[in-house]
């Protein structure tokens, strides 16, 4: 009797700990599987620069049959406060030129937002007779 009793403990005590490994192990696997917050919100481009304003420009990448457009991103809080589009960016921004091959490194809140821009390539200068 005291050996089926022993023998019944044992069994308990494996199926558990069995049990416990497959449960850490799940755990495991889930934090594999769960994916970065910031994958596909950030990003680079390369691109034909299409069309530009005051505080936007648009980028037809590579591969693509229509541009996207890209904002700066908005510092110093209300514009009461003084805040509006970072004018780092913006000031970037009015110096290209629209046909240029450009590089955007984005990230998107709420849109996309630039932030740096390289020019690759200047537009093909036009003969001017």
């Amino acid at each position: 009797m005291f050996a089926k009793r022993q023998l019944f403990a044992m069994l308990a005590l494996a199926f558990t700990f069995s049990i416990v490994l497959l449960a850490g192990d799940s755990a495991a696997q889930e934090k594999k599987k769960e994916k970065d917050p910031q994958e596909g919100k950030k990003g680079k481009v390369i691109g034909l620069l299409t069309e530009k304003g005051p505080n936007f420009i648009e980028v037809k990448a590579d591969g693509e049959e229509k541009g996207r457009r890209y904002v700066p991103h908005w510092v110093g809080g209300m514009p009461a406060q003084g805040g509006g589009p970072d004018k780092k960016v913006l000031k970037v921004i009015s110096e290209l030129k629209v046909g240029s091959r450009i590089e955007v490194e984005w990230e998107f809140e709420e849109r996309l937002r630039v932030l740096t821009v390289k020019v690759l390539k200047l537009p093909a200068e036009k003969d001017k007779k």
